[in-house]
């Protein structure tokens, strides 16, 4: 369905305006995304950093230890050395907390102060051991228990004499929550995480919430089952704690750990989110002034249309007066300004020009309506020809009854009961004989003056005619007379054109099987109207047919048995009476043919 223009215009403005807000989310998704791989950098650039740090921790540790092992008394394995070795190593040092000397068995000959038993009390003999028998410097796994607050690591030395023999085992203890504290120095968004996880992915630290992850298995974590040189530099994915970083892994080579630096993805969005601003404010001032500037030469054009529309609307009234030039602000409306003026100054000669034409065709019309007055007269004559032939035989029983009985019935007197039978007989035969005759005299007359007529008389003195007829035929009829309105018409021929529906009827019925035999004529008024309709249970008329229904000498029926002027007749008779007549199609698929008039 056409819109207005203002409509379509806005319509077009909202259009594009998605597609604006649509290439704004996109560009928007595109900054974010460059902010994420920013991030991402940026991770990774901090894991080299914490990476660095505890390479130079784990240097210092190792620089400290080997230095420790050369001193006689480790090398000998004395407890003293605890006093004068073991004790300067931790004091001071946040990283180192506490240091033993032990036998290539894996006890413990001397600690630097006294073990806490859920930390470094936590050593085995067997790490131990395991230190000396590898006679490599060895990290141990995490020392206490996952649910506790404070963990820790040892790092194992082998203490070798002289000769380079494997004596026993040095072994400094570093207390993660030092390793803790540094992280949380390093300058980072908030939110951020540092972990560190060994080669079996168990969370050595944590700078966020460490009693909760250190000790236990770092999932979501890169998987680290080929190696850790084999997980990725960055990465995105969701943290231990449930919020999406961008994430940067470096291995420190002296653990070996993996150390991982995770910056959550939020603050690229708040990066971002100026931008998406500036860019969203610049979006709405540029749509405004153009929907603006657009509404505004709308505005001017709809001005003009309406110009031309009031313009052409007087055209339509018959005001063909010359046009007053008009500015309408833009060439082609002022043109076709001036087109329109053109139409109307040959508008005015046409219509001179028409009425010449009129008296002629007046003329043309009023020998039209003679001629067609004087077609009503002939169909009525065969009309009148079809019924005598049908009546003839009907009229012939009844007389020669009424004229047999009335001879016997004069030469007796004192009737009895039988003979009184025959006289209701005469009566009857002779009240339907008389009406049949009365109706064939008044349908022939020849009577053009309209008067007050029912329909329901109308259709009483056609059946009058033709319902023996109909009954020999072996179809049914029913009535459905609902009209008590009167109309200005002729009689007989309102007449004419209900036998004309009448006999099309029969024989479009006649030919089908007796149960199918049916025509209904129904009668009925409506607010300023009288309506009669004639249905057949037929077979209906096709389609391609219809619009011929009522044209001069078209006819569907076999040659030798219809004119094709009876629907023609009829036309003109309800068109002269000011009425209308028609066809549709019957619900059960035959036709139904109809005329409506005006009430008086």
């Amino acid at each position: 369905m056409p819109r207005p223009f203002r409509q379509q215009v806005l319509g077009i403005a909202a259009v594009l305006a998605m597609v604006v807000v649509g290439a704004l989310l996109y560009a928007s998704r595109i900054t974010y995304q460059e902010q994420v791989q920013h991030l991402r950098a940026e991770a990774f650039a901090m894991s080299n950093t914490v990476v660095a740090y505890l390479e130079r921790n784990l240097e210092s540790a190792d620089d400290v230890a080997m230095m420790a092992a050369q001193h006689p008394d480790v090398q000998l394995l004395r407890p003293e050395a605890a006093g004068h070795v073991l004790q300067p190593l931790v004091r001071g040092d946040q990283v180192i907390r506490n240091a033993l000397i032990a036998d290539v068995a894996g006890r413990v000959i001397a600690w630097a102060t006294p073990p806490r038993p859920d930390l470094e009390g936590r050593l085995q003999a067997d790490w131990l051991k395991g230190v000396a028998a590898s006679a490599e410097r060895t990290i141990s796994p995490v020392l206490g228990a996952p649910e506790q607050t404070e963990h820790a690591v040892a790092t194992g030395y082998p203490i070798r004499d002289a000769n380079g023999k494997v004596e026993g085992v040095i072994a400094l203890t570093v207390h993660l929550e030092a390793l803790e504290e540094v992280f949380a120095t390093i300058p980072l968004p908030a939110n951020s995480v540092i972990t560190v996880t060994d080669a079996d992915s168990l969370v050595v630290a944590r700078s966020l919430d460490s009693s909760r992850y250190v000790g236990r298995p770092a999932e979501g974590a890169p998987s680290q089952a080929r190696g850790l040189r084999d997980v990725p530099p960055t990465d995105v994915r969701m943290g231990l704690d449930g919020i999406e970083r961008a994430y940067g892994n470096a291995v420190v080579a002296r653990g070996p750990w993996l150390a991982s630096v995770g910056i959550p993805t939020a603050v690229a969005r708040e990066r971002t989110a100026p931008i998406d601003r500036r860019n969203f404010i610049i979006m709405i001032a540029a749509f405004a002034t153009v929907l603006g500037l657009t509404l505004l030469v709308t505005e001017r054009s709809l001005n003009a249309v309406n110009e031309v529309g009031r313009a052409a609307e007087r055209v339509a009234k018959g005001d063909l007066s010359p046009l007053e030039p008009k500015d309408l602000g833009s060439v082609e409306f002022n043109q076709l300004h001036l087109s329109l003026a053109g139409m109307i100054t040959n508008l005015r000669a046409a219509q001179d020009a028409v009425a010449a034409q009129v008296a002629e065709e007046r003329r043309v019309r009023e020998e039209k309506e003679s001629l067609q007055k004087q077609l009503i007269r002939q169909e009525r004559l065969a009309a009148i020809g079809v019924l005598v032939s049908g009546v003839a035989h009907e009229l012939n029983n009844p007389l020669q009854a009424i004229l047999g009985f009335s001879e016997l019935l004069q030469l007796h007197d004192g009737l009895p009961e039988a003979v009184k039978h025959d006289l209701g007989l005469i009566r009857r035969e002779s009240t339907r004989a008389s009406g049949i005759i009365r109706n064939l005299q008044r349908f022939g007359r020849q009577t053009s003056e309209p008067s007050p007529v029912r329909l329901s008389d109308v259709v009483a003195s056609v059946l009058e005619l033709r319902q023996r007829k109909i009954e020999a035929q072996g179809i049914r009829l029913d009535i459905e007379d609902q009209s008590e309105a009167v109309v200005s018409a002729v009689f007989t021929e309102l007449q004419q054109v209900v036998l004309n529906f009448l006999i099309n009827a029969e024989q479009a019925v006649v030919p089908l099987d007796p149960a199918r035999r049916r025509i209904l004529i129904r009668t009925g008024d409506a607010r300023n109207s009288a309506r009669l309709e004639v249905e057949d249970y037929g077979d209906g008329v096709p389609p391609a047919d219809e619009p011929k229904l009522f044209q001069p000498f078209f006819t569907t029926k076999p040659v030798g048995e219809g004119t094709g002027l009876g629907l023609s007749v009829s036309y003109g008779i309800i068109n002269s009476h000011g009425g209308e007549i028609g066809y549709r199609q019957s619900p059960h698929g035959g036709a139904i043919f109809y005329f409506e008039l005006p009430t008086r």
